[in-house]
């Protein structure tokens, strides 16, 4: 990602927008980084960064992020053993189809999709991941956003694993899935920073998954589930993954927020540094196409 630098007046339109599930403009401040500012809809419960950040804007932060992404060894293990926990969660509901893995990176969630029983396809924004994807693992990618591309293909499985929280717009990518998805089709939501979480409740802006303007909306299982049921999709399953990971260190986790929810309720926020991994953290959801 890069490092970029702009004037917040060339970043934002400057305009509040509505809340995205309930259309409603009633907030109140929940958490600030900088110049992005997150607020709760007082109406459903939903978290977003508004305004949000324009969308040439986004282009030009992911450009490069893969390479960017790798300089971090330890993280870049720790990911290796995630991405199998999301690929056996997923096979419990399906185990072979054709795959569209929106925002695929440079394949690495894909490679684990065994090419005898999937058909394996992606979209990326960043034209370097995508070549990654292609060369390394024989993915076929599209470069672009989701919304603005073209498929001849039905999919049975749509993932996006740590993905819709990126997007200014996610609602009109639910309905684009929704129109990829064969009947019957699942779609797989994973590794996507939940919006109740007590550790975001607790920390705020000093949550480790608040990282505007990486991440921009702050979901529930129950307001994924209202927007996808427009489109004909209905929740199978869900699950908030912790004890499971590489990242979770269950009694370090709890004595580290035991202490900081009482340095902050004695008024010592200087003193406080992020938040430790918790369970109720991040969302994973599969959805199936009526």
């Amino acid at each position: 990602m890069k490092n970029t630098k702009l004037n917040p007046k060339k970043i934002f339109n400057g305009k509040l927008k509505p809340c995205i599930i309930c259309k409603k403009k009633k907030f109140k401040n929940w958490a600030r980084l900088n110049s992005f500012q997150a607020k709760k809809c007082l109406n459903c419960g939903m978290i977003s960064v508004n305004p949000t950040p324009e969308q040439y804007f986004l282009d030009l932060y992911y450009e490069g992020y893969l390479e960017e992404n790798k300089k971090d060894r330890k993280l870049w293990e720790q990911r290796k053993t995630t991405y199998q926990i999301d690929k056996n969660w997923i096979s419990k509901f399906i185990d072979h189809g054709k795959v569209l893995d929106i925002g695929c990176s440079g394949g690495q969630f894909l490679s684990y999709f065994e090419p005898k029983r999937w058909k394996r396809f992606g979209v990326e924004v960043d034209e370097a991941a995508a070549n990654n994807a292609k060369k390394k693992f024989g993915i076929n990618v599209k470069v672009g956003n989701i919304t603005d591309l073209d498929f001849k293909d039905k999919f049975d499985l749509i993932i996006m694993r740590g993905v819709i929280e990126h997007f200014s717009n996610p609602v009109s990518v639910f309905k684009k899935c929704s129109s990829l998805l064969k009947k019957g089709g699942y779609l797989y939501i994973t590794a996507t920073p939940a919006g109740d979480s007590f550790a975001f409740d607790v920390y705020r802006d000093k949550w480790h998954l608040f990282t505007p303007p990486g991440h921009l909306h702050f979901f529930t299982v129950q307001l994924l589930t209202r927007i996808v049921n427009q489109y004909g999709l209905e929740l199978i399953d869900y699950h908030h993954q912790y004890t499971e990971t590489p990242y979770a260190n269950t009694l370090k986790d709890y004595m580290k927020i035991k202490n900081d929810i009482i340095l902050l309720s004695s008024h010592k926020k200087e003193k406080v540094k992020t938040s430790p991994p918790f369970p109720g953290s991040m969302i994973t959801a599969v959805w199936r196409k009526k």
